[in-house]
């Protein structure tokens, strides 16, 4: 016990020398666009220093406005599940800081994360950099991944790209594939107040290395600049119902889905579990970049015909935490992904598996808590509203109003634990509850319920 401690506390002490560069300016950074103040190429700098570890292997970048993660997660399962060994790199965390670092699937143990900043920890420190910038703690993170990922002799390895690409520090990772998933307005403090300026950012994804991109369909100026930046590249682009030939099946009686992509090969199909249904154009996508890999990976060896991702854990994904009563917590902060989480209440009741639902809401106020509120008016019994710990989001707001005008019963707790307390009143076993709201609110729900992170696999996978 007393090994285990001291080992948490040097984890902590690694974590706070991550962002230690980042902390020294944090209280004179001007607040504008990342092109102004971001500077990505100290990241480049410590991946010299260490020889190019993001080399290694075959890469992959994941970028967009929605969806990175479970990009990020389903091509690697798929990879794994094809034989080879994958590092996956993403984030931010839910519970545990060491699920931003995985191979095949397993987290990254802390001895090794606090051995590997103890070596990259001194190198960020000796950098030159001026009194107004800082090493992104990000691209040191990924750095870190990328010297392990090259310890443990992956045959892949896929990023998470933070909310750009081209000013992104995970981008310096030289890849040699992308995928990019809607693209949308964000961040546009930070990207830039058009579309077109995001469309900038994310088409960053396209660098030199980059042979290839898999894509959802874009709005026209988004899929214009994705053009544009392919052609200039000389990167294939692929897009979902134009490039990508895709079919989903749907079977109640199993309760799976049937993802279908096919290519000049033949046809390949991923099985997932119905509760991720939400996922399956993304599962779609994620499996057309897997076969661009495999023929990059692998040359003439044919590419599986079937692969089964039932057994896929997603965290924080519709991510089903009891089956009686039924517990799912999700990361839904818009109305269109909370209209997905209401289709999935619609099935479940048509199927006679649920019977009241109720749904618990973290949403802080910058997020669509009106258009959530709206998408499962009908669909939930009762809401509860609540809040993160994460001191740096704000839920003055609180959706009360909103709430009382669409629902019968309403009722407010001050965390999500207050909030289950709440919940537990009105739930019987066959009944469900929703756990939805930001990422800060899933990590809280999560720990609360004990859930595992350490492992993407429900059971152990082969690969």
């Amino acid at each position: 016990m007393e090994q285990t401690e001291q080992r948490k506390w040097m984890a902590r002490d690694a974590i706070a020398r991550v962002y230690a560069s980042y902390q020294r300016v944090r209280p004179d950074l001007v607040r504008t666009y990342d092109r102004e103040v971001r500077h990505p190429e100290w990241t480049d700098r410590l991946f010299d220093h260490f020889g190019r570890p993001d080399t290694a292997a075959y890469s992959v970048a994941i970028t967009g406005s929605k969806g990175k993660g479970s990009h990020a997660i389903l091509l690697a399962a798929i990879l794994q599940q094809c034989g080879l060994r994958v590092g996956l790199f993403t984030g931010p965390h839910l519970v545990d800081f060491m699920e931003r670092f995985r191979v095949n699937g397993q987290v990254m143990p802390e001895e090794r994360f606090i051995a590997w900043m103890d070596e990259v920890g001194p190198v960020v420190e000796a950098l030159p950099v001026p009194p107004l910038q800082y090493v992104g703690p990000v691209g040191i993170l990924a750095v870190i991944a990328s010297l392990w990922f090259r310890e443990e002799k992956t045959d892949v390895n896929v990023v998470e790209l933070g909310r750009g690409a081209l000013h992104d520090d995970v981008n310096r990772w030289r890849h040699q594939g992308a995928i990019v998933g809607p693209v949308f307005m964000e961040h546009v403090q930070q990207l830039g107040p058009t579309l077109r300026d995001i469309a900038i950012e994310k088409a960053g994804v396209v660098t030199p290395e980059t042979a290839w991109v898999c894509a959802h369909p874009q709005a026209d100026v988004v899929a214009e600049v994705l053009r544009d930046a392919c052609a200039a590249r000389g990167a294939r682009l692929r897009v979902l119902g134009e490039g990508i030939t895709h079919r989903i099946v749907r079977d109640d009686r199993a309760d799976e889905l049937l993802v279908e992509v096919a290519d000049e090969d033949g046809a390949a199909v991923v099985r997932l579990h119905e509760d991720v249904a939400s996922l399956a154009h993304n599962a779609a996508v994620a499996l057309d970049a897997a076969r661009q890999v495999w023929r990059a990976v692998r040359g003439g060896e044919p590419f599986p015909r079937s692969l089964d991702l039932r057994h896929l854990r997603l965290p924080g994904r519709m991510h089903v935490l009891s089956e009686q009563p039924l517990l799912v917590v999700d990361g839904t902060i818009h109305r269109s992904s909370a209209q997905m989480v209401a289709n999935w209440v619609r099935r479940k009741r048509a199927s006679g598996k649920v019977r009241m639902v109720g749904a618990v809401l973290g949403l802080p106020d910058d997020k669509d808590g009106a258009g959530v509120l709206a998408a499962l008016c009908g669909h939930a019994d009762w809401v509860v509203l609540t809040r993160a710990r994460n001191p740096h989001l704000r839920f003055d707001r609180g959706w009360l109003t909103e709430a009382r005008s669409l629902f019968p019963d309403v009722a407010t707790a001050p965390d999500v634990a207050a909030a289950w307390a709440v919940a537990k009143q009105r739930i019987g076993r066959e009944d469900a509850v929703l756990f939805l709201g930001t990422q800060s609110f899933v990590g809280d729900t999560l720990s609360l319920f004990g859930a595992d992170t350490t492992s993407l696999w429900r059971e152990p996978c082969e690969g």
